[in-house]
């Protein structure tokens, strides 16, 4: 707007004077050179103007005549770099691609062309990482470290070298040196973070995260999430040693995220053993309400040492009507039904998941109702064979590792907070052997059935896989051994790898769902520590739901274990 009022008012000059000129008399009288000219004043101005608009033509001409070398230069050297920039556009295409000779190719045309430019010596570096030239990779990024415009990538590209080769000293003093230059630097603050995690330095695990919350690396929720597990961590190895630093930090845990469940079974476990019974229920039912968990209704209805199984089963079933669960509560409600001997509870607790395709410890369930308020042993052994081929049970699950545990750290990266409670992807299933699974009944037979089949079925010998104490446990339902024990054994061969490192995380096994199919005594007792234990109890039984193929509780280890941030152990 501006620029033309500037014209408006040029052009209104303009014409003012010319208006101005013509309108004035007097002639121009010009004698050079024995010559006489003689013009009217108007002609002679615009004669002038005439003129200097030729001189300005004829001296541009003349200063483009006089740069034309260097503009010759300029468009050799344009067409030079631009071939340059096509050739890194080209190579850096060839590196994602994964084409090492096209990579190459375009790595030697862009350094020549383009000797000193960073991102062809990028190109170079991630050309021999390609070509697995560790050597090579490092001698590049070595030279761009000492130019502090590329120093950040240069350390960057070492560290990930140092990663890749399990060289753990040299990533980590890499990732050290960044955030000394740059305390915002993301990978490098995850790095660190990581590394301290997996060394379980939660003091420095706390700062880091505090240091990457204040500089926006992470949002306050997610910074207050990472923080809880930090302290459900350390008042899980406090637990034994120090319970009153264990219930400070849980209870602090807690607060910062409720539906982090070990927070609240490890807050709930200790203000119970403190006698704070009311303070114990308002943890476990807040947690419950938002992350149900076997091991909440557990702490749940073992609280009172003493306690019935009928108290037990109110006691469940009080939770429940807070929240009801889900498939967590349903099984919760049919364990204590199950010790109450109320079958006809836990048959409706089961009714909704026992439909269509349950899981193996619903199966489990059905087995044992079968044969606790029956003696059906033909019914529980076509439940417990379903349970062979049933969908996985939920398990602590990260980065495909199941671990019996919650882990703080996930032993793939070191990511933290990473283990969920979940269902594992499940085995593909072949068409047939879905199909032939059959919907079995949930009702109880009648009285008249019952009595048919009561007497060729007591002609059967029941031979349970694994013995116990007769006294402390009801008889289990009995299995066909000779034909189940050789089809769990092909189901599942990585099972006793599970089961050899109780608290170790194990890979996902294609049909870990098997472990439910024999058992002595009732596959899902999930019951409190020996100091927690009551009268009526027979056993010492841990937290965590005993499996079927389960030796027992071991004893507690002295720290979590550690394993090596870059997914190696150490």
């Amino acid at each position: 707007m501006l620029r033309m009022l500037l014209r408006f008012v040029l052009l209104t000059a303009v014409a003012a004077g010319a208006t101005w000129l013509a309108y004035q008399p007097g002639d121009l009288t010009l004698e050079w050179l024995g010559y006489h000219i003689e013009l009217p004043l108007a002609v002679a101005a615009a004669l002038a103007l005439l003129a200097l608009i030729v001189l300005a033509i004829l001296w541009s001409l003349l200063r483009r005549l006089l740069q034309t070398p260097g503009a010759v230069t300029d468009y050799f050297r344009f067409r030079r770099t631009r071939r340059g920039e096509a050739a890194l556009s080209a190579g850096m295409i060839a590196v994602s691609a994964g084409d090492i000779a096209a990579a190459r190719r375009q790595a030697q045309i862009a350094s020549r062309i383009l000797p000193q430019a960073p991102l062809a010596r990028m190109l170079q570096a991630e050309t021999a990482s390609l070509e697995g030239d560790a050597r090579r990779v490092k001698d590049i990024y070595g030279e761009m470290l000492a130019d502090p415009a590329t120093e950040l990538v240069a350390l960057k590209g070492l560290f990930e070298a140092a990663r890749r080769s399990g060289d753990a000293a040299a990533a980590r003093r890499y990732a050290e040196q960044a955030l000394r230059r740059n305390a915002g630097i993301a990978w490098a603050s995850n790095a660190m973070l990581a590394i301290h995690s997996a060394e379980s330095d939660w003091s420095a695990v706390s700062a880091t995260i505090e240091a990457q919350r204040k500089a926006r690396l992470l949002d306050d929720e997610t910074a207050r999430k990472k923080r809880a597990v930090v302290l459900t961590a350390q008042a899980l190895a406090a637990e034994d040693t120090e319970p009153d630093a264990a219930l400070d930090l849980a209870t602090r845990a807690h607060k910062l995220d409720p539906a982090l469940v070990p927070a609240a079974v490890v807050a709930g476990r200790l203000n119970v053993q403190d006698g704070s019974l009311r303070r114990a229920a308002k943890i476990l039912e807040r947690t419950w309400s938002l992350s149900p968990h076997p091991d909440i209704a557990a702490v749940y209805a073992h609280a009172r040492s003493g306690d019935s199984p009928l108290d037990r089963l109110k006691r469940v079933r009080d939770l429940t009507r807070t929240a009801p669960g889900g498939e967590e509560g349903a099984v919760a409600l049919a364990e204590a039904s199950i010790d109450a001997r109320d079958w006809t509870q836990a048959r409706q607790a089961l009714a909704d998941y026992a439909r269509d395709r349950p899981r193996a410890r619903i199966c489990a369930l059905m087995a044992e109702i079968e044969d606790g308020e029956f003696g059906d042993k033909g019914r529980a052994r076509e439940w417990l064979a379903r349970a062979v081929r049933a969908p996985r049970d939920p398990v602590w699950f990260a980065h495909g590792m199941t671990s019996r545990t919650w882990l703080p750290v996930s032993p793939v990266n070191g990511d933290l907070g990473a283990f969920q409670w979940t269902s594992p992807p499940e085995a593909l299933m072949a068409p047939d052997e879905v199909a032939e699974d059959e919907a079995l009944p949930i009702e109880p037979p009648t009285p008249a059935e019952a009595q048919d089949k009561a007497g060729p079925r007591d002609a059967i010998e029941a031979r349970p896989v694994v013995s116990g104490d007769d006294t402390a446990h009801a008889e289990a339902p009995a299995t066909d051994t000779s034909v189940h024990e050789s089809e769990v054994e092909a189901a599942s061969p990585a099972e006793h790898k599970l089961h050899a490192g109780a608290n170790e995380p194990a890979p996902l096994a294609p049909a870990e769902s098997t472990q439910l199919a024999v058992e002595d005594a009732p596959a899902r007792e999930a019951i409190m520590p020996d100091k927690q234990v009551s009268a009526d109890d027979a056993e010492a039984r841990p937290i965590m739901a005993r499996q079927p193929d389960d030796p027992g509780p071991e004893p507690r280890r002295e720290a979590t274990p550690k394993t090596g941030w870059l997914g190696r152990d150490g």
